[in-house]
């Protein structure tokens, strides 16, 4: 076992908040069986290009099972559904603007994109977990375009959308972006719907929920008090919220085990989902929890920020599986302006909360790398800094493997740092295994 050496601070990598070094393998743990997987990112056509032809769109999704096998990447994680739309050919959501040059909905592309790359997938040994985002209508800003809501809705969406159909489910949130409301019983039971036509049309490993539930920005809905005083008016409004995502993620689940085959549910959280108490001053208590994750009081909480509950997700038995977006480095910190180092958040600390709280429930768990934010300096321009991750997950037994965000930095070339960290990846990882 050794250290990790600091990349711009001197000294070794410790856990947050302690002078004790994290202790890792000289090298990264080569097992018979690991969950190797990345994204494939299609809102914003971040991982995939809109294409002219049949062919041209299957010579895309054709290199990415040849980057996967390149790197014994076992998992596709492929976003089918960006928005209220479809990278596969459904009777409930019209195809998605992202496979059109002019963004335009339900422009056929010619094809069942997610149905050949899914057959394509499976020919060569890469199990796919379907991507939903749930709530997402459309990344556009209304005051950007100058729109209404209604205005928006019917010139851009097609009459086919869940949120063109049903505009009074429809909310805004403070950076004027639509979103599906959460609270209402007619989204939860459509998203129910898209779920089981995905999960009973292609022979998929699971569904798969990333980190937006209610969005980053705040939502602005009028009439919500409305709704939290007509359906749980025992709660407080944060946990009105919560309960509005937990009936979601339960219908779902509830929804899946209908199958007659096995199709597991997974979330993938921010990484954070409750900070320690005692790492908040006593007048700031609020958003501490005494099992929390030990990182700086000011780290944001998907259990806060987003209404996530995932712990009681993976108490409760209502997800198969969970990928915290652990996009943090080894030693993340700020300097403040006497000069002193103040830890935010660092890597290890939070698989080591995470592996806990998977062992507790009794929840598969994988980890989310943040391979995305290689750069020409600091910590991550590091090539070594996903490595020595990996090595911190080998301290884990109950740590099945990673998932990369995002595919594009497997083939992107523009980041030396990022370029040698493959190279480094190619090193570890040298054959085929099975995934989880």
């Amino acid at each position: 076992m050794k250290k990790i050496k600091c990349i711009e601070r001197e000294g070794y990598i410790t856990y947050y908040g302690t002078d004790k070094p994290v202790m890792v393998h000289e090298t990264v743990q080569e097992k018979k069986k690991e969950t190797r997987g990345v994204w494939f990112s299609t809102v914003e056509n971040i991982d995939i290009h809109p294409c002219d032809s049949v062919k041209e769109y299957q010579e895309q999704l054709d290199e990415v099972i040849q980057t996967c096998k390149k790197y014994h990447l076992n998992t596709v994680v492929f976003q089918v559904r960006p928005g209220c739309d479809a990278f596969y050919s459904s009777n409930i959501n019209p195809w998605s603007c992202y496979l059109s040059k002019t963004r335009t909905e339900d422009v056929y592309p010619g094809f069942d994109l997610f149905g050949y790359f899914v057959e394509k997938a499976n020919e060569a040994g890469i199990d796919v977990h379907a991507w939903m985002n749930p709530y997402r209508v459309r990344g556009s800003k209304l005051d950007v375009l100058k729109l209404t809501k209604e205005e928006f809705l019917n010139q851009y969406l097609s009459p086919k959308n869940f949120a063109r159909q049903y505009p009074e489910c429809v909310i805004e949130t403070t950076e004027h972006q639509l979103i599906l409301d959460p609270a209402s019983a007619k989204v939860q039971d459509y998203l129910v719907e898209t779920v089981l036509e995905i999960a009973k049309k292609y022979p998929i490993k699971a569904i798969h929920i990333d980190d937006y539930f209610y969005p980053y920005s705040p939502i602005q809905d009028p009439d919500e008090e409305k709704k939290h005083q007509a359906l749980h008016p025992e709660l407080s409004l944060n946990d009105f919220r919560r309960e509005n995502v937990n009936c979601m993620i339960k219908k779902i689940h509830d929804a899946l085990n209908t199958l007659d085959h096995k199709v597991e549910f997974g979330i993938s959280p921010f990484g954070i989902y409750r900070t320690h108490s005692s790492h908040f001053e006593e007048e700031h208590k609020t958003g501490g929890w005494e099992f929390g994750s030990h990182n700086h009081c000011s780290c944001f909480q998907c259990y806060e920020g987003l209404y996530a509950d995932v712990y009681l997700w993976m108490e409760n038995g209502w997800i198969d599986y969970v990928v915290p977006q652990d996009y943090f480095s080894l030693d993340s910190y700020q300097t403040k302006e006497d000069g002193r180092s103040l830890e935010i958040v660092k890597y290890a600390d939070l698989v080591d909360w995470w592996s806990w709280a998977a062992k507790k429930t009794n929840v598969k768990l994988y980890i989310g790398q943040g391979i995305y934010r290689y750069s020409d300096h600091g910590n991550w321009g590091n090539p070594e800094e996903i490595i020595n991750q990996l090595k911190v997950n080998d301290l884990y037994e109950n740590v099945k493997g990673s998932i990369f965000f995002t595919y594009h930095d497997f083939v992107k070339e523009d980041k030396p740092s990022l370029v040698e960290a493959r190279k480094l990846l190619l090193k570890a990882w040298t054959k085929d295994v099975k995934p989880y």
